[in-house]
């Protein structure tokens, strides 16, 4: 099974310390394709992300206009929220058309 169907599966079925672990695997197994899908400074963000709580996260968008999506659990989000607190942190939902940003300010 390929990692986008276990994510889906895991969220249909609400296991979310699983969707975490799958977000890491995938961030993992995207890092062995290419050597310009990260840089220093996003790996050490979610390095950071990691050792405060997070389970997993993906890279989302491109061109330095990006995100950084993290999963953890709610007991690990103080933690997470403080060792990324020089990022600015953005609310999202998921959506059946893909993302979009409607608006945001600075």
């Amino acid at each position: 099974m390929e990692l986008s169907e276990e994510l889906q599966k895991a969220l249909i079925s609400n296991d979310l310390a699983v969707f975490g672990n799958i977000l890491h695997n995938g961030w993992l197994y995207k890092q062995k394709l290419a050597t310009k899908i990260t840089n220093p400074i996003i790996n050490d963000y979610y390095e950071k992300a990691r050792k405060a709580g997070a389970s997993g996260g993906k890279i989302l968008g491109s061109g330095g206009g990006g995100f950084l999506l993290l999963y953890c659990e709610e007991e690990n989000q103080a933690r997470v929220r403080e060792a990324l607190s020089a990022l600015r942190e953005a609310a999202f939902n998921f959506e059946l058309e893909g993302s979009k940003i409607i608006y945001t300010s600075d």
